[in-house]
C-alpha cells in the first residue's frame, strides 16, 4: 500500500472587504458553484504563486507559450518555430497547432521544467517579429 496523504487541517479566519467587492466576489463564486472558502484558497494559491515565481527562477513550472500568427506573412516562419520547437525539446511537450482562418493560426506550446528556461524560450518567441501575439502562462509545478 501507498502512503495516504494526511488530511489537511483547516484553520478558520475574518476578513474586511469593500461591499461592492464582496458582491462581485459572491457573483462569480455563485457562478461557477464554488463556496467562498474555495474560492479564496484558489486565489491564495495564484497570489503566492505569482511571487514564488520572482523570487525562485528556478521552479518547476507547467503551462503554455500561446502564439497567433499570419503563416503567410513570412516564408519559412513555420519552419523556424518548428527549428525552435525541436531546439527546446527538454522544455516544450507538445503542440497544437489550431486554423483560425484562411492566414491566421494559433500555435499553443506545452512546457515544463525551470522557470528561467522557459522564460529564455519565450523571449526567443518575442523576437519572432511575424507573431502578431505571444503570451505565456505558467503554473508552480511542486512535484514535476
Amino acid at each position: 500500500m501507498g502512503k495516504e496523504k494526511e488530511k489537511e487541517k483547516y484553520q478558520r479566519f475574518s476578513v474586511s472587504l469593500p461591499e461592492d467587492l464582496l458582491k462581485d466576489f459572491d457573483i462569480v463564486v455563485e457562478k461557477h458553484n464554488m463556496t467562498r472558502s474555495d474560492a479564496i484558497r484558489k486565489a491564495m494559491r495564484d497570489f503566492i504563486g505569482s511571487f514564488k515565481e520572482q523570487e525562485h527562477p528556478e521552479e518547476l513550472v507547467a503551462g503554455s507559450i500561446t502564439t497567433i500568427l499570419n503563416h503567410h506573412e513570412k516564408a519559412g516562419l513555420m519552419d523556424e518555430l518548428t527549428h525552435l520547437e525541436h531546439h527546446h525539446n527538454n522544455i516544450i511537450t507538445a503542440t497544437i497547432h489550431v486554423h483560425l482562418d484562411h492566414d491566421n493560426c494559433l500555435q499553443i506550446y506545452a512546457v515544463k521544467g525551470r522557470r528561467n528556461e522557459i522564460e529564455e524560450l519565450y523571449e526567443e518567441f518575442l523576437k519572432q517579429p511575424p507573431l502578431k501575439l505571444t503570451k505565456k502562462s505558467l503554473l508552480f509545478a511542486e512535484k514535476l
